[in-house]
């Protein structure tokens, strides 16, 4: 399993080189309008769809690995050497997203095979493999980058160059996902999971344009800072690692819940905070929130999905995701946008703010009501 370690490690690397900076690069380079609403939600919205449309098919796991990397590495490095404008910025993270997206249906299958006798520990285990890389990574960033847009073009490019190296690395694992034969169906019962998912994503996708504000305009952040904020909840992965996978394990669906209540903490803070230093507090819930978000709903999927239908579960779940995600993420520029004139920017920001909190409590409490399938 080495490879397989290893690879996790130094995609964390790659992805926490870049990905922590990209909406407030946006933001910081001007793009205040539906660019940053897209730009905030490609992570979601571009990886689901290419998830989505992998799953159609009946590619090995480990291809959908080395291509979704080269695709992923390539426009990193391309969009670090162009200006950060709008159409630019935004095409080439959102090509970029699309490599990802391949990379992670890859690697969520090879981790239903590992993780297919213990699913909390095993999943929980290689987050934590990758969040240490990630780590170093996000604040040896900020710190080098500091206030300048222009030097985290060396992070960004460093970005693709790792990403397109974990290739090679991936070449000396023999784990593989055995596609099997399959029929173009969802497990019976899982559209109340995939309806919830939705809905959720969208009142979650809400805040995800607005933070990017609320640091440059709210908070006045530096990339440093930014840095930081990333760097606090990687080490609250790490400390909530076990707790999380003892709660999986024990109560999957309070775990669901509590992964997504505990999101209103996040915009309540950048909403009601009086400094930074109160967003750094907040971030230490942030370690509970990701583990969960990265184990608990995958757990339930492969749970209650049969062998042949993983892979088209999996695929609606990340376009159901992407669905919300980019729907809330541009309602809410358009409506920060209409509004601004009339409550002028901060409040505006605020008030939105406020309102994703109070979504996102109320919509986490139907987790509760899940219900285990047999599938």
């Amino acid at each position: 399993m080495r490879p397989l370690r290893t690879y996790a490690i130094l995609k964390s690397i790659a992805t926490d080189l870049a990905q922590p900076f990209i909406t407030f690069t946006a933001a910081s380079s001007g793009i205040v309008n539906e660019y940053l609403g897209v730009i905030s939600s490609a992570s979601t919205v571009l990886t689901a769809v290419s998830e989505f449309t992998v799953a159609l098919t009946r590619v090995r796991a480990m291809t959908l690995l080395y291509l979704g990397n080269v695709v992923s590495g390539l426009s990193w490095i391309i969009l670090s050497l162009l200006p950060f404008t709008g159409p630019y910025l935004t095409f080439l993270y959102c090509v970029a997203e699309l490599g990802l997206g391949m990379s992670i249906m890859g690697w969520n299958l090879i981790m239903e095979k590992l993780s297919s006798t213990s699913r909390g520990e095993v999943l929980t285990q290689y987050t934590a493999y990758a969040n240490v890389g990630g780590l170093i990574a996000t604040l040896g960033a900020g710190i080098f980058v500091g206030s300048s847009a222009n030097l985290i073009k060396i992070p960004f490019i460093l970005s693709g160059v790792i990403t397109l190296f974990t290739v090679l690395v991936l070449r000396h694992s023999d784990v593989d996902y055995e596609d099997p034969a399959r029929e173009f169906r969802l497990p019976r019962g899982i559209w109340n999971f995939l309806s919830l998912t939705t809905i959720f994503t969208f009142f979650w996708s809400f805040a995800w344009p607005l933070f990017p504000l609320a640091q440059i305009y709210i908070f006045h952040m530096n990339y440093i800072n930014i840095a930081i904020i990333s760097f606090i909840a990687g080490i609250s992965s790490l400390i909530f690692r076990r707790k999380v996978a003892v709660l999986i394990t024990k109560n999957r669906r309070m775990a669901m819940f509590l992964g997504r209540a505990l999101l209103m903490v996040f915009p309540l803070s950048y909403a009601l905070a009086p400094n930074v230093y109160y967003i750094y507090l907040a971030e230490v819930v942030a370690g509970f929130t990701s583990m969960v978000g990265s184990t608990a709903y995958i757990s339930y999927l492969y749970d209650n999905s049969r062998k042949e239908d993983m892979k088209v579960a999996l695929g609606f779940y990340s376009v159901v995701q992407g669905i919300g995600a980019l729907s809330g993420s541009v309602l809410s520029s358009y409506i920060l946008n209409l509004l601004v004139s009339v409550l002028g920017l901060i409040t505006d920001i605020k008030v939105l703010l406020l309102t994703s909190a109070i979504l996102r409590l109320a919509t986490s409490f139907w987790y509760l009501k899940l219900r285990e399938l047999k599938s």
